[in-house]
């Protein structure tokens, strides 16, 4: 006997009482217009291989708006929620990735697409959703219009094709992604430092190098995540045999612990480690794992600087959040700061920590699962004709790095590269030149700017509005010394920022002595709040460490005015 099913309109009248085959057929002819069924098979190629390659896919509907994944097209499955990252359901290779949201339209915890605020994970991407395939597929769809999106990071060109799908028809696509830009070519390797997956088991890793294959990401830095409390996303092991690699991508493991409130000592990253460092009966005393990690041949950087300071400001104005960061840079214990992230380009505190002499590196990172997906912010670092996991992480170490969500960006100043100090006498002319590059698809450079000390030293516009490249060249004068480095917004809002080039005139230090004190006042003043944090909540033997690191940070800051 056939169940029968009731339906009720969003007011609880009830609208139908029949049998599941009928109810489903005329909700099909609602939604479509027509009834039927029909099938969609699609193979997707690199078209300079013509071999079959992993990519992005969204399927919708556009009649509901809705997306699809195969084989059964006829029901709306369900997205993969930040949660379910944390017990990964079974996957098997061959299989579809998870479904992940990347519209920002839905604003729950459970998807964190509340932190794009309302707009897409990636500029150039407007679909509803995403998810990974690695062969060719077909999908059931009923009866109607639709549309095919298709992406592999942003150096290879997106398709996005409607079509009409007709009852009982079969429909095949052959998608070839061609690359607009090759990067590797270039000696530039992209990488992604953030990235939460447990890795226990090879499927762990199949379903990991799969989703940076189809997102075109050279470095997948796992990191194990950790609190107080408890440990998430468990790694199987670290060092060089953590190391799964295909050709020219790797996953490499790292963590991010010691980790509390983002509105309070912040987030960190270790990059590169051959074992955890962790300490929970030390935990707040954020320098012992990065010193435990440069000890490994680690790096050590802060997560969610791109958006921390931004966020947490809009409603508590006095706080300073990452906190942490004001105590450990100035005692040299930070290699990288991660300043693009949920779109999200955060420079105030980066170019404040620049302007007093400390160096940084900057790096990108999509934060999945709280990100939509693996590369959607993503760092690139120089390593020559060349690749090796090893010399991957020498370049972001030296700073040889710029990040993305979409346009290409390059800056050299007299020939030296990001990361490079370059040494010249007092009123010498630098040559200095950078190039922003991408087609509209992805995001063409609409404004171009040169920053020294963190002020605009000159910049260039598109006229038109059409242009895919803006090639800037100018001479600064060396009057003192500085860093300068290279940003770009383009059309659709997609930015990019280099690490600075670090010119030492006369080998005076790299910083802005002009607006030394009133850097070196803020640091203080935010001493003095992290001071007043230690009454809340800390055991006494930490509170009184951390007050010994604010004193030694607190003389750091004096140290600089008194050699000014």
């Amino acid at each position: 006997m056939r169940k029968k099913y009731s339906f009720k309109d969003r007011h609880g009248a009830k609208l139908v009482r029949a049998t599941g085959i009928t109810v489903f057929a005329l909700a099909l002819y609602a939604i479509y217009g027509q009834s039927g069924t029909g099938t969609l098979r699609v193979e997707i190629r690199d078209h300079a291989s013509g071999a079959i390659t992993p990519a992005m896919v969204c399927i919708q509907s556009l009649a509901d708006g809705k997306w699809r994944t195969p084989p059964d097209g006829t029901r709306i499955p369900p997205y993969t929620t930040t949660r379910e990252f944390y017990s990964p359901p079974e996957w098997k290779p061959g299989e579809i990735g998870p479904v992940r949201l990347t519209n920002g339209e839905y604003n729950d915890n459970d998807t964190r697409s509340i932190i794009y605020e309302g707009h897409s994970a990636y500029p150039f991407w407007r679909e509803p959703a995403a998810y990974f395939v690695s062969q060719p597929f077909s999908i059931t769809l009923p009866a109607g219009k639709w549309r095919l999106a298709v992406e592999r990071g942003i150096e290879t060109l997106p398709v996005f094709e409607e079509f009409q799908i007709e009852p009982h028809q079969l429909l095949e696509r052959r998608i070839e992604l061609k690359r607009w830009v090759d990067m590797p070519r270039l000696g530039w390797y992209s990488g992604d430092d953030h990235v939460h997956y447990a890795r226990l088991k090879p499927e762990h890793n199949e379903l990991l190098m799969t989703w940076a294959l189809a997102e075109d990401v050279h470095v997948a830095n796992i990191l194990r995540m950790g609190d107080i409390e408890r440990l998430y996303f468990e790694q199987a092991a670290y060092g060089k045999q953590s190391r799964y690699q295909r050709g020219d991508y790797v996953l490499v493991t790292g963590q991010e612990d010691p980790r509390t409130g983002i509105d309070d000592q912040g987030h960190t990253i270790a990059l590169n480690i051959t074992a955890p460092v962790r300490d929970t009966s030390q935990y707040h005393l954020y320098d012992l794992m990065f010193d435990g990690v440069h000890r490994q041949g680690g790096l050590t950087g802060y997560a969610h600087i791109a958006w921390a300071d931004d966020w947490y400001r809009r409603e508590s104005p006095a706080i300073w959040p990452t906190w942490d960061a004001n105590i450990n840079v100035p005692r040299g214990r930070i290699d990288f700061f991660e300043i693009l992230q949920f779109l999200h380009l955060g420079l105030e505190d980066y170019y404040d920590f620049l302007n007093m002499g400390f160096r940084l590196a900057a790096s990108s990172g999509s934060d999945v699962p709280s990100g939509a997906t693996i590369g959607e912010t993503r760092m690139y670092a120089y390593v020559g004709p060349s690749f090796s996991a090893d010399a991957w992480f020498g370049a972001v170490k030296r700073g040889r790095t710029f990040v993305t969500n979409g346009p290409m960006l390059t800056l050299t100043v007299d020939d030296r590269m990001p990361g490079d100090e370059l040494h010249v006498r007092r009123n010498s002319s630098l040559r200095v030149h950078a190039r922003s590059w991408g087609p509209a698809v992805i995001g063409a450079p609409k404004t171009l700017e040169i920053v020294a000390n963190g002020r605009v030293a000159a910049t260039k516009t598109t006229r038109d509005g059409k242009s895919d490249e803006l090639d800037l060249r100018t001479i600064l004068g060396a009057g003192s010394s500085e860093w300068i480095s290279a940003r770009v917004t383009s059309d659709n809002g997609a930015v990019a920022h280099t690490s600075p080039v670090y010119v030492s005139v006369d080998g005076a230090p790299v910083r802005d002595d002009a607006h030394l004190p009133q850097l070196v006042e803020k640091r203080l003043r935010a001493l003095e709040f992290i001071a007043s944090r230690l009454r809340e909540g800390y055991a006494k033997p930490e509170a009184q460490a951390l007050a010994q690191r604010i004193g030694e940070a607190r003389m750091k800051y004096k140290e600089l005015l008194s050699a000014y």
